[in-house]
Protein backbone atom coordinates (compact mmCIF):
# COMPACT_ATOMS: atom_id res chain seq x y z
CA UNK A 1 0.00 0.00 0.00
CA UNK A 2 1.60 3.63 -1.31
CA UNK A 3 1.98 6.05 1.45
CA UNK A 4 -0.25 8.94 1.08
CA UNK A 5 0.88 12.21 -0.48
CA UNK A 6 1.87 14.81 1.46
CA UNK A 7 -0.79 18.10 1.47
CA UNK A 8 1.36 20.57 -0.45
CA UNK A 9 1.93 18.01 -3.02
CA UNK A 10 -1.30 17.04 -3.23
CA UNK A 11 -2.33 20.77 -4.00
CA UNK A 12 0.37 21.39 -6.28
CA UNK A 13 -0.94 18.08 -8.24
CA UNK A 14 -4.38 19.70 -8.43
CA UNK A 15 -3.60 22.67 -9.44
CA UNK A 16 -1.19 21.79 -12.11
CA UNK A 17 -3.98 19.18 -13.48
CA UNK A 18 -6.38 22.14 -13.83
CA UNK A 19 -4.03 24.28 -15.82
CA UNK A 20 -3.10 21.71 -18.58
CA UNK A 21 -7.05 20.46 -18.43
CA UNK A 22 -7.70 22.94 -21.46
CA UNK A 23 -4.84 21.16 -23.83
CA UNK A 24 -6.94 18.03 -23.42
CA UNK A 25 -4.73 15.57 -22.40
CA UNK A 26 -1.05 15.79 -20.72
CA UNK A 27 0.96 14.72 -23.18
CA UNK A 28 -0.36 17.70 -25.36
CA UNK A 29 -0.27 19.86 -22.74
CA UNK A 30 3.51 18.58 -22.37
CA UNK A 31 4.40 19.26 -26.02
CA UNK A 32 3.03 22.39 -26.05
CA UNK A 33 4.40 23.75 -22.85
CA UNK A 34 7.74 22.55 -23.71
CA UNK A 35 7.79 20.36 -20.70
CA UNK A 36 9.05 16.03 -20.80
CA UNK A 37 6.08 14.52 -20.70
CA UNK A 38 7.03 12.12 -17.48
CA UNK A 39 7.79 15.44 -15.73
CA UNK A 40 4.57 16.75 -16.29
CA UNK A 41 2.97 12.98 -15.27
CA UNK A 42 4.49 13.02 -12.20
CA UNK A 43 3.62 16.80 -11.26
CA UNK A 44 0.14 16.07 -12.12
CA UNK A 45 0.18 13.03 -10.04
CA UNK A 46 1.96 14.44 -6.79
CA UNK A 47 4.89 12.46 -7.33
CA UNK A 48 7.91 14.28 -6.51
CA UNK A 49 8.69 17.82 -4.92
CA UNK A 50 8.65 20.85 -7.70
CA UNK A 51 11.77 21.93 -9.47
CA UNK A 52 13.04 24.72 -10.53
CA UNK A 53 12.99 23.68 -14.50
CA UNK A 54 9.11 22.96 -14.07
CA UNK A 55 8.04 25.81 -12.07
CA UNK A 56 9.77 28.02 -14.38
CA UNK A 57 8.16 26.60 -17.70
CA UNK A 58 4.38 26.50 -16.08
CA UNK A 59 5.51 30.00 -14.60
CA UNK A 60 5.95 31.65 -18.02
CA UNK A 61 4.33 29.38 -20.19
CA UNK A 62 0.60 29.68 -18.64
CA UNK A 63 1.75 32.93 -17.18
CA UNK A 64 0.97 31.75 -13.58
CA UNK A 65 2.45 33.16 -10.29
CA UNK A 66 5.15 30.84 -8.31
CA UNK A 67 3.05 31.99 -5.01
CA UNK A 68 0.32 30.22 -6.57
CA UNK A 69 1.85 27.01 -7.85
CA UNK A 70 3.79 26.75 -4.50
CA UNK A 71 0.22 27.12 -2.63
CA UNK A 72 1.11 30.22 -1.06
CA UNK A 73 -1.65 32.09 -2.77
CA UNK A 74 -4.83 31.30 -4.14
CA UNK A 75 -4.68 34.04 -7.01
CA UNK A 76 -3.06 32.53 -10.05
CA UNK A 77 -2.38 36.11 -11.41
CA UNK A 78 1.05 37.09 -11.99
CA UNK A 79 0.92 39.93 -9.57
CA UNK A 80 3.95 42.16 -12.11
CA UNK A 81 3.38 42.29 -15.70
CA UNK A 82 6.57 41.01 -18.11
CA UNK A 83 9.49 42.61 -17.56
CA UNK A 84 8.79 44.20 -13.99
CA UNK A 85 11.05 43.81 -11.62
CA UNK A 86 8.50 42.66 -8.89
CA UNK A 87 8.33 41.23 -5.40
CA UNK A 88 7.77 37.66 -5.95
CA UNK A 89 8.79 36.38 -2.39
CA UNK A 90 12.38 35.80 -0.66
CA UNK A 91 12.81 32.20 -2.29
CA UNK A 92 12.85 33.74 -5.70
CA UNK A 93 14.78 36.24 -7.64
CA UNK A 94 13.63 37.42 -11.11
CA UNK A 95 16.48 37.25 -13.20
CA UNK A 96 16.15 39.29 -17.20
CA UNK A 97 16.06 36.83 -19.97
CA UNK A 98 18.05 38.35 -22.79
CA UNK A 99 16.31 38.67 -26.37
CA UNK A 100 20.07 37.01 -27.66
CA UNK A 101 20.81 33.38 -29.29
CA UNK A 102 24.17 32.96 -28.26
CA UNK A 103 26.21 30.61 -30.94
CA UNK A 104 27.54 27.03 -29.55
CA UNK A 105 28.95 26.69 -33.13
CA UNK A 106 31.13 28.84 -35.76
CA UNK A 107 29.48 32.18 -34.99
CA UNK A 108 26.55 33.81 -35.77
CA UNK A 109 25.43 37.61 -35.82
CA UNK A 110 22.89 38.45 -33.20
CA UNK A 111 20.28 40.95 -33.21
CA UNK A 112 21.04 43.77 -30.17
CA UNK A 113 20.74 42.81 -26.72
CA UNK A 114 17.57 43.53 -24.99
CA UNK A 115 15.42 42.49 -21.78
CA UNK A 116 12.31 39.93 -22.98
CA UNK A 117 11.36 39.03 -20.28
CA UNK A 118 11.73 38.47 -16.52
CA UNK A 119 12.05 34.39 -15.29
CA UNK A 120 11.85 33.66 -11.30
CA UNK A 121 14.84 31.60 -10.31
CA UNK A 122 15.32 29.48 -6.38
CA UNK A 123 17.42 31.67 -4.37
CA UNK A 124 19.02 28.25 -2.53
CA UNK A 125 19.89 27.56 -6.02
CA UNK A 126 21.67 30.97 -6.73
CA UNK A 127 23.52 30.82 -3.70
CA UNK A 128 25.38 27.52 -5.09
CA UNK A 129 25.68 29.24 -8.21
CA UNK A 130 26.66 32.65 -7.71
CA UNK A 131 28.32 34.73 -5.25
CA UNK A 132 25.73 37.63 -3.38
CA UNK A 133 25.34 40.39 -5.85
CA UNK A 134 26.32 38.87 -9.23
CA UNK A 135 24.74 40.37 -11.88
CA UNK A 136 22.95 37.41 -13.70
CA UNK A 137 20.79 36.98 -17.14
CA UNK A 138 19.73 34.16 -19.32
CA UNK A 139 20.58 33.69 -23.01
CA UNK A 140 19.34 31.09 -25.59
CA UNK A 141 22.06 28.48 -27.31
CA UNK A 142 21.96 28.53 -30.59
CA UNK A 143 23.50 25.38 -32.83
CA UNK A 144 25.29 22.13 -31.53
CA UNK A 145 29.22 22.33 -30.91
CA UNK A 146 28.53 22.24 -27.51
CA UNK A 147 26.86 18.82 -27.00
CA UNK A 148 26.31 16.63 -25.10
CA UNK A 149 26.62 19.44 -22.46
CA UNK A 150 23.59 21.24 -23.82
CA UNK A 151 22.52 21.72 -27.46
CA UNK A 152 20.36 24.14 -29.62
CA UNK A 153 17.74 26.24 -28.09
CA UNK A 154 19.05 25.54 -24.52
CA UNK A 155 18.60 27.99 -21.36
CA UNK A 156 21.95 29.51 -19.95
CA UNK A 157 22.34 31.33 -17.06
CA UNK A 158 25.27 33.76 -17.17
CA UNK A 159 27.17 35.21 -14.43
CA UNK A 160 27.52 38.31 -16.28
CA UNK A 161 30.17 39.35 -13.26
CA UNK A 162 32.50 36.65 -13.70
CA UNK A 163 34.01 38.24 -17.12
CA UNK A 164 37.87 37.05 -16.22
CA UNK A 165 39.74 33.89 -17.53
CA UNK A 166 41.83 32.10 -15.31
CA UNK A 167 45.51 30.66 -16.59
CA UNK A 168 44.88 26.80 -17.90
CA UNK A 169 47.66 24.85 -16.11
CA UNK A 170 49.85 22.77 -19.07
CA UNK A 171 47.95 20.02 -19.42
CA UNK A 172 44.88 20.41 -18.21
CA UNK A 173 41.32 21.17 -19.60
CA UNK A 174 39.70 23.95 -19.16
CA UNK A 175 35.94 23.37 -17.50
CA UNK A 176 34.37 26.91 -17.94
CA UNK A 177 32.25 27.74 -20.46
CA UNK A 178 32.37 31.64 -20.88
CA UNK A 179 29.91 33.58 -23.16
CA UNK A 180 31.95 35.86 -25.45
CA UNK A 181 31.67 38.27 -28.34
CA UNK A 182 33.86 38.73 -31.29
CA UNK A 183 33.17 39.80 -34.61
CA UNK A 184 29.73 40.94 -33.45
CA UNK A 185 28.56 37.66 -32.77
CA UNK A 186 28.23 35.99 -29.13
CA UNK A 187 29.09 32.57 -28.71
CA UNK A 188 29.48 30.07 -26.27
CA UNK A 189 32.60 27.77 -25.41
CA UNK A 190 35.61 26.79 -23.09
CA UNK A 191 38.27 28.99 -23.12
CA UNK A 192 41.76 28.74 -22.59
CA UNK A 193 43.92 31.51 -21.43
CA UNK A 194 47.75 30.52 -21.93
CA UNK A 195 50.48 32.26 -20.11
CA UNK A 196 51.45 34.44 -23.10
CA UNK A 197 47.58 36.25 -23.45
CA UNK A 198 47.02 33.78 -26.64
CA UNK A 199 42.84 32.00 -25.83
CA UNK A 200 42.37 28.47 -26.77
CA UNK A 201 38.44 28.20 -28.15
CA UNK A 202 37.36 24.97 -27.45
CA UNK A 203 33.88 22.96 -28.20
CA UNK A 204 32.72 19.86 -26.78
CA UNK A 205 31.40 18.43 -29.93
CA UNK A 206 34.56 16.01 -30.68
CA UNK A 207 33.24 17.32 -35.10
CA UNK A 208 34.22 20.37 -34.16
CA UNK A 209 37.63 22.16 -34.43
CA UNK A 210 39.93 24.21 -31.85
CA UNK A 211 40.04 27.20 -32.36
CA UNK A 212 43.32 29.85 -32.00
CA UNK A 213 43.21 33.29 -30.65
CA UNK A 214 46.77 35.53 -30.44
CA UNK A 215 47.17 38.01 -27.72
CA UNK A 216 46.67 40.91 -29.74
CA UNK A 217 43.33 39.54 -31.11
CA UNK A 218 42.34 37.86 -27.82
CA UNK A 219 42.33 41.62 -26.76
CA UNK A 220 39.80 42.71 -28.48
CA UNK A 221 37.09 39.60 -27.57
CA UNK A 222 34.53 41.28 -24.93
CA UNK A 223 34.24 38.52 -22.22
CA UNK A 224 30.22 38.74 -21.14
CA UNK A 225 30.36 36.29 -18.16
CA UNK A 226 30.60 32.70 -17.30
CA UNK A 227 27.78 30.37 -17.81
CA UNK A 228 26.78 28.87 -14.34
CA UNK A 229 23.70 26.41 -15.19
CA UNK A 230 21.72 25.02 -18.61
CA UNK A 231 19.27 23.51 -18.93
CA UNK A 232 18.04 21.75 -22.73
CA UNK A 233 14.02 21.28 -21.60
CA UNK A 234 13.11 25.01 -21.57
Amino acid sequence: MSEPRPEHLREFAERVRALVAPFGSIAKAAKALGIPENTLRRACAGRNEPQAPLLMALSTRLNVSMSYLLGLSDDPVVATPPGAVGDIGAEFRRIPSLDARVAAGAGAETSAVAVENMLAFPQWMLRKLAPPGAKLSFMRAQGDSMRPIFGDGALLLVNESDTRLSEAKSGSEPKDIYVFEKSGALRAKRLRLRENGDVIVLSENPACDPEFLRASEAKRVAVLGRVVWWDDRL
